[in-house]
């Protein structure tokens, strides 16, 4: 199972939000403007994700997804990767739908969209959408003004370059995508804007000494990219967002005994020090964590998440989006 907390940035005040059954997940949690609300995506075994929103005290669970179906694409769509528009009546995700191409160590979803509904779950709009099988639009996000989106663009290896994945920022339309990363820093999971309108990313690699991460910064034009972070070998970043007043960047990496924890450090990378100190996380695999003032919402997810449909990733990897 895995389920979403909110903790005070001192690491005090834990408190768990959302209860699921055997082998659910609830990940990639973020705050609507006013802290109101956090939407998050929950995915079972052989069913489709979907988007969800929670109440902070952990009340009025509501799912915002269409009606579930079974077996997911593409009878029904899956959904991940929620975040919320600056208006706050309206978040933007990752929908996939349509069938699916098996290839060595490989499946992808034919279309994957970048999609607005408000958050009642109604009213859907399609701003991105990929070419049938050519690869995921993960992690969408809008800048603080609203006036652009940046995505992760995840390629399969019918693209070029194959199984490469790079960030792209588009106007609030969905027009004009340009990339802003080297397809060789490989960046991705999670994009997240800077109240000043900079964005962080992460690096990853994976090679025969194991996994390495690194958090990068860029401006949404491509440039000035360059490390925050200079970790250890075989560190492994999972997720990170800058605080509402841009004076701190929450991050989550492999910690204690090699186990995730949630970090703090400021923007420049400097004055990192640990928020969690976890005993109970036996997967290194899809925390998040989301700040608003004072608190922050995470997952604590207890088992590998699947390769499916929102954001395929390779069957042999255990990295998650």
């Amino acid at each position: 199972m895995g389920a979403l907390f909110t903790i005070r940035s001192d690491g005090r005040g834990e408190k768990q939000l959302t209860h699921t059954a055997r082998n659910v997940t609830d990940d990639q949690p973020d705050w609507s403007p006013d802290a109101s609300l956090i939407a998050f995506t929950r995915c079972a075994p052989n069913a489709p994700c979907a988007i969800y929103t929670v109440k902070p005290d952990g009340s009025q669970l509501k799912r915002l997804s269409p009606k579930a179906c079974l077996p997911g694409p593409p009878g029904c769509e899956d959904g991940a990767n929620a975040s919320f528009l600056p208006d706050g009546r309206h978040f933007v995700y990752t929908r996939a739908t349509g069938g699916e191409r098996h290839f060595a160590n490989w499946d992808q979803i034919e279309h994957s969209d970048i999609v607005v509904r408000d958050v009642a779950g109604g009213n859907p709009r399609v701003l991105i959408s990929s070419k049938p099988y050519a690869g995921d639009y993960n992690s969408p996000q809008f800048s603080p003004d609203g006036s652009k989106i940046v995505y992760v663009r995840a390629n399969s290896p019918l693209s070029k370059p194959s199984l490469e994945r790079a960030l792209f920022v588009a106007d609030a339309k969905g027009r004009g995508s340009r990339r802003i990363t080297p397809w060789s820093l490989n960046g991705g999971d999670n994009p997240n804007w800077a109240p000043n309108g900079k964005l962080i990313v992460r690096s990853h690699e994976e090679n025969e000494g194991g996994a390495q991460s690194e958090i990068y910064v860029v401006r949404p034009d491509g440039r000035g990219l360059h490390p925050l972070t200079h970790f250890k070998r075989g560190t492994e970043v999972l997720s990170y967002s800058f605080s509402p007043d841009g004076k701190w960047i929450t991050f989550a990496k492999t910690g204690t005994a090699g186990l995730p924890d949630v970090f703090v450090m400021r923007p420049n990378g400097k004055n990192i020090r640990p928020v969690t100190h976890s005993k109970f996380w036996d997967t290194r695999l899809g925390t998040h964590a989301l700040t608003k003032p004072g608190t922050m919402a995470r997952a604590k997810p207890r088992f590998k998440r699947r390769s499916c449909c929102a954001g395929a990733i390779p069957a042999a990897s255990t990295s998650a989006f």
